[in-house]
């Protein structure tokens, strides 16, 4: 098992880098859109790595902490989550987040990433409920609104989340906080 590399970035695409070891071996890694757009070519990367080997194929996939590994792992182990649905569901915020929305029985923020349906996303929250450990701060229901509305736009959700999470307590309303997401969604 390839439990982790460190190589370059010699190029890279919209869900994977390729990595160059000292050993001359490059490895494509699969990853989150946040690992793809932080890698910089010619730059070094370190990361957490999960092979899935099938029949047909082998499958690197890489993340920069334990949590997201360990999170990725345990997505998985449910029945119609592969490995490609699991790095989808990665891209939807934070694995805090990810959490919170599966311990609150928040369907919403699951059924928004394609290729899950109200059944699955009821099986990952019925699986991983009771064996996620961590400590999360759940949105409140404007704030869940505007995620639905602006990745309802086709703004990447993972992006949105970040915006969301930075928002100044100064506004108040749902239009105040539309605009600020808005004007710094168009900066990114």
């Amino acid at each position: 098992m390839i439990g982790n590399i460190t190589g370059t970035v010699t190029s890279k695409g919209l869900d994977w880098v390729l990595l160059q070891t000292a050993g001359g071996v490059g490895y494509k890694v699969s990853a989150t859109q946040q690992v793809v757009s932080s890698a910089q070519i010619g730059e070094p990367l370190e990361l957490l790595t999960h092979l899935v080997v099938r029949e047909d194929q082998m499958s690197l996939y890489g993340f920069t902490g334990s949590s997201e590994l360990n999170f990725f792992s345990q997505l998985i182990t449910i029945s119609g989550v592969g490995p490609r649905l699991a790095l989808s569901i990665l891209n939807a915020g934070s694995v805090n987040d990810l959490k919170t929305a599966i311990v609150s029985n928040n369907l919403a923020v699951l059924t928004m990433i394609s290729g899950i349906g109200k059944k699955t996303a009821e099986r990952i929250m019925v699986e991983l409920k009771n064996r996620l450990d961590f400590i999360g701060t759940a949105y409140s229901p404007d704030t869940e609104d505007l995620l639905s509305a602006l990745t309802g736009l086709g703004y990447n959700s993972y992006e949105v989340r970040q915006i969301l999470t930075s928002l100044p307590k100064d506004l108040s309303t749902t239009e105040e906080k539309l605009k600020y997401a808005l004007q710094h969604l168009g900066k990114k």
